[in-house]
């Protein structure tokens, strides 16, 4: 198994989103793509394809975090993550289904926003296409297919910025290997229902790209980080030991424990239960884990000497502890490293 931990660089372009209305019972088949929503909640764990290479196992995380946002996150380190959050929202005077893709890059901020322009929904198979809210299908896309019990997730960018054919960015496929991680957000919200999210009404007049949703700077995004609900922070002060000063680590959270505290490594949690993946710098003694949906979760820290991407003999590493993560809190725990995988 490869755990991509460069695959915040890939998706750079992309994101999901949602929001609008008031009779949920009647707008909700008035709505086009409305049923995206729902679909893509759960854990989906899979491969992605890139262009900058193939990752045998990657995951997203989408799970409700308002009655019409449902929301995912990939971080790869301190001001290293890509949002994907897909969400209802109030364009030219309609409920639209739109997403949003943004985060931190390093010290670069950006977040675009796409809307759904087409789909196709039969006994089969269900696809949805959303496009750049302004520049459209020529500037950067997405698409979602439902098919076979698989998530068909695909990304295409534009690169010449000339608004010629966009080319393909990533293509993730996938299962909801866990739909009941969504569930308790899911009945939280009663979600999806017909609400407007976010009103966009003037919000694409001034942009930094005449051809293309992009937003560059937090205080300009019209639906930043301040404004999401339910989500918080998980912040982990790092007592390291010898072996791990002055070394990089690599920080999994999961849904159950990883390590046992005589270092046996749980194999089927790795696999099925693991939600993020994030290094650790040499440098950091603290880490804070940002976007985090409220749950409890497991905290397993190690050094991968080996390079293999899971802790193995030789490793050293902290037992995997757990943490309560309430709504809208921050929350703060040690992880000492003080033991090596026999």
């Amino acid at each position: 198994m490869v755990y991509s931990k460069l695959f915040l660089i890939i998706i750079s372009c992309f994101s999901l989103f949602t929001s609008c209305s008031d009779d949920n019972t009647l707008e909700m088949n008035e709505i086009d793509g409305f049923s995206l929503l729902e679909k893509i909640n759960g854990h989906w764990i899979g491969s992605n394809e890139t262009v900058f290479g193939n990752y045998d196992w990657f995951c997203f995380d989408f799970r409700p975090i308002s009655p019409s946002h449902t929301h995912s996150i990939y971080e790869g380190a301190t001001k290293s993550n890509i949002i994907s959050s897909l969400f209802l929202a109030e364009l030219d005077g309609e409920l639209k289904v739109m997403a949003r893709n943004g985060g931190w890059l390093g010290n670069q901020y950006r977040a675009t926003y796409f809307v759904l322009d087409e789909y196709t929904e039969n006994d089969q198979s269900q696809s949805y296409r959303l496009v750049d809210a302004v520049g459209g299908v020529n500037r950067a896309y997405m698409t979602f297919r439902f098919e076979n019990g698989q998530l068909f997730f695909d990304a295409y960018k534009d690169n010449s910025g000339m608004l010629d054919a966009p080319i393909k960015h990533m293509s993730f496929v996938g299962t909801n290997r866990n739909p009941d991680f969504s569930q308790k957000a899911i009945n939280e919200f009663n979600f999806p229902q017909a609400i407007a999210e976010v009103d966009f009404t003037g919000a694409f007049d001034e942009l930094i790209d005449p051809d293309s949703a992009l937003f560059l700077e937090e205080s300009l995004d019209p639906f930043p980080r301040s404004e999401h609900q339910y989500l918080s922070e998980l912040n982990i002060q790092i007592n390291r030991n010898t072996i791990t000063n002055n070394q990089p680590l690599l920080y999994y959270l999961s849904k159950e424990p990883i390590l046992s505290e005589n270092g046996v490594i749980d194999f089927d949690n790795l696999d099925n239960r693991l939600i993020r993946t994030i290094d650790i710098q040499a440098n950091e003694n603290e880490y804070s884990t940002t976007y985090l949906h409220p749950d409890t979760y497991y905290i397993t820290l190690f050094l991968d000497s080996d390079g293999n991407f899971y802790p193995s003999s030789g490793d050293a590493y902290g037992i995997s502890e757990a943490v309560i993560v309430e709504p809208e809190q921050l929350i703060s725990t040690n992880v000492i490293i003080d033991n090596i995988v026999p």
